[in-house]
Parts: structure tokens; C-alpha cells; sequence
């Protein structure tokens, strides 16, 4: 839910600006009704990954999701600012446990491919979720920027779901996990280390391009809250099929799957920046996409995997953190980048640079390793 809570919002930031003239600083403080979940998001994941390990995770999902539905479309009725943004924190609240909550809860019920099939589909649905949130938020915000928020209602449905479906029966490991010594079992701290600081790494770059669409569309003199959001529904529907790929890519090695998500993310973000031609924005920002959505399953997966059951939610915890963090840091620094080098273009270009060097990075290390298993 944190793309759909973000998505909502992106596609009407300029009519936020024009909306309270009279608030200092507004154009400062706008971006923040789209970025601010990202940080209290990131507040409450941790505390959620380690009251999990001592707590059914079921009983920290359904409250957060009735946190969401009641404060998601606050928006649409607040009139104060400074009410909007306390409302848009308490968004990323409810969204940090949902999210920490749901990631373990699938380490839980599944394993092996079963795992990966359910990781991957969460990563298509928050896209498809973005995708239908900025078409029709985009729409809607030409008509009040209020209505943009409508599409947020989505979360009473989602509460009601959660209260009345039937749970899946845990395996064994996350009851082991509750009664565990905490001496059991070693820590993978360097496993760790290299996937939190990939996700930091890897979100800071691939995700800016999406948050600098409506500026680079400015530049490119043809902005509007409706096309700022179809571009972004169209990152949001590649990266919908590249994350439901994921699962059946698992012949591939992560490390093949962060390649092409590097690859995929850079080309993309050049073309955007080069492009003259809406046709050839809206390819760049496909391409963008398949980026996003092969990232985040694919470092999800390999967290689990590489983690015990019964240090499960405190990683997930602190992986879910970080990468909210991250979402929260990246379009602050891309704007300032963007500002820095007086073009949204420039910047992206740059992006790009770093991400094709991350994937010739990880492409030649692949090399190596195959060339010391080579007879």
C-alpha cells in the first residue's frame, strides 16, 4: 500500500502549491504529502519485525490496516496543512506494519517455490495498485486536487477482508521460532549486510526517475496531473510483470536478477532524460519499471533465505526500514540534484551513469565466479 498511499499524491503536488499560497514555504513542504510516509513508514517497520517475533503477526497486520483505512482519505476532507502531513505520517504508520507484518507472514505460511510465488506476486500487486492509483488519481486531481485521495478508500475493503478471511495454517518454523534460545542458530551478518546495503543502494538509484516524471515533464512543456500519472502507471504496470516474473526466473541467481534490474532501470532512465517524444518518455519509463519490480522480490527472497526463522521478523524488520528510508531520502537528493544542475535531465543522466556501472559491477563479478568453478 505505501506505492498506492505515495501514487496518490505525486500526480497533484504543483495544485497543493497553488492550493495554500498563503503557508510559508509550501513549496518545501508540499513534496513531503508524498514522501512523508516513506519515514514513519520506515519508523514503525522495525518495531513491527520485533514485536512479530514474540506476537501472532496477524494480530499487528489487522490493526494497522484499520489505521490505513480511517487515515488514508483524511485529505479529502482536512483543510490545515499541518493536518494534512499529520495524517499522511499516520498513513506511513499504519503502512510500516502492514508491510513488515505481510513479508513475514509469507516466510511463515510458505517455503521453497511456494515462497518465491507469493513474494512475487505482493511485489505485481503493490505495482498494479500504483498503476490503478495514478490513472485514476492523475484523472481526478484535473478535477480537485482533494479527489485525488479518493482512490484510498481502497482500504476499507482491505480491512474488512483481513478481519473475515481465514488465515493459512503456519509451518512449523515460526512456532520454533517463538520459544528459540536466543543463542540458537547463527547470525548471516555479512548475507545481511550485503542485501540491506544493496536495497539502500539500489532504491536510491532506480526509484528517482519515477518521482522526477512530473518535473521532467514540466521541462519537456507538456505537464499535467493526467499524463504525470499515466507515465507513472505505465513504471507501475511494467514493474507489475517484472516482479510476477520473478517467481519463474528462479532458474536465474539473484545476483543475474539484480543485472537485469540495473540494466533495465539505467537504459530506461537515459531514454527519459533524452527523450523528445512522449512515445519514447513513456518506453524509457517501461523500462524504468521492469528495473523496480525485478529489485524488490528478487532482494526479499533472498533475505529469507538466507535468514532463520526465528530471526525473520527483525530482518524484515530492518530491511523494510531501510528501504522506506531510502524511499524517503531518494526524491529529496534527486530534486536537489535536479536543482544543483538546473535540469530534471541532467540529473537522471547521471543516475543512469550509476546504475549501468552497478550492473557492469555485478555482471563482471559474475564472470569471475564462474570463471573459479571452470575445471
Amino acid at each position: 500500500m505505501i506505492i498506492a498511499t505515495v501514487c496518490a499524491a505525486l500526480p497533484v503536488l504543483p495544485a497543493v502549491i497553488l492550493a495554500f499560497p498563503n503557508e510559508p514555504h509550501i513549496a518545501e513542504l508540499a513534496p513531503l504529502i508524498a514522501v512523508l510516509p516513506f519515514l514513519t513508514s520506515a519508523l514503525s517497520s522495525v518495531a513491527t519485525g520485533v514485536l512479530g517475533e514474540r506476537l501472532d503477526r496477524r494480530k499487528l497486520l489487522v490493526p494497522g490496516a484499520a489505521v490505513f483505512a480511517a487515515s488514508a482519505v483524511m485529505p479529502i476532507w482536512v483543510e490545515s496543512f499541518t493536518l494534512i502531513l499529520v495524517s499522511r505520517a499516520v498513513v506511513g504508520l499504519a503502512v510500516g506494519a502492514m508491510m513488515t507484518s505481510a513479508v513475514a507472514l509469507t516466510g511463515d505460511y510458505y517455503s521453497g517455490h511456494a515462497r518465491q510465488k507469493w513474494l512475487s506476486a505482493q511485489g505485481a500487486a503493490v505495482a498494479v495498485a500504483g498503476m490503478f492509483v495514478s490513472i485514476v488519481s492523475g484523472a481526478l486531481g484535473e478535477l480537485n486536487w482533494r479527489y485525488a485521495f479518493l482512490p484510498l478508500f481502497v482500504g476499507i475493503p482491505l480491512f474488512l477482508g483481513l478481519i473475515t478471511a481465514r488465515a493459512p495454517i503456519a509451518r512449523s518454523g515460526h512456532v520454533d521460532a517463538l520459544t528459540a534460545t536466543p543463542s540458537a542458530g547463527a547470525v548471516p551478518r555479512a548475507a545481511w549486510f550485503f542485501i540491506f546495503g544493496l536495497a539502500v543502494a539500489g532504491n536510491a538509484l532506480i526509484m528517482p526517475p519515477s518521482f522526477e516524471l512530473g518535473a521532467l515533464l514540466q521541462e519537456k512543456a507538456v505537464g499535467s496531473s493526467l499524463l504525470t500519472g499515466l507515465a507513472l502507471a505505465t513504471v507501475s504496470a511494467t514493474s507489475a510483470l517484472a516482479a510476477f516474473s520473478v517467481a519463474r526466473l528462479q532458474r536465474l541467481t539473484p545476483s543475474t536478477k539484480i543485472v537485469l534490474a540495473f540494466g533495465a532501470a539505467g537504459i530506461g532512465t537515459i531514454v527519459i532524460a533524452q527523450a523528445s517524444l512522449l512515445t519514447t518518455l513513456f518506453i524509457g519509463a517501461a523500462l524504468v519499471g521492469i528495473g523496480q519490480g525485478l529489485l524488490g522480490p528478487t532482494l526479499s527472497i533472498w533475505l529469507l533465505e538466507e535468514t532463520p526463522d526465528r530471526m525473520r521478523g527483525r530482518a524484515v524488520g530492518v530491511y523494510t526500514t531501510l528501504t522506506l528510508i531510502t524511499f524517503f531520502a531518494a526524491p529529496l537528493i534527486a530534486r536537489s540534484a535536479a536543482i544543483s544542475l538546473q535540469s530534471s535531465s541532467a540529473a537522471m543522466r547521471s543516475y543512469a551513469a550509476l546504475d549501468l556501472i552497478i550492473m557492469l559491477i555485478f555482471a563482471a563479478g559474475r564472470r569471475s565466479a564462474y570463471s573459479r568453478k571452470a575445471p
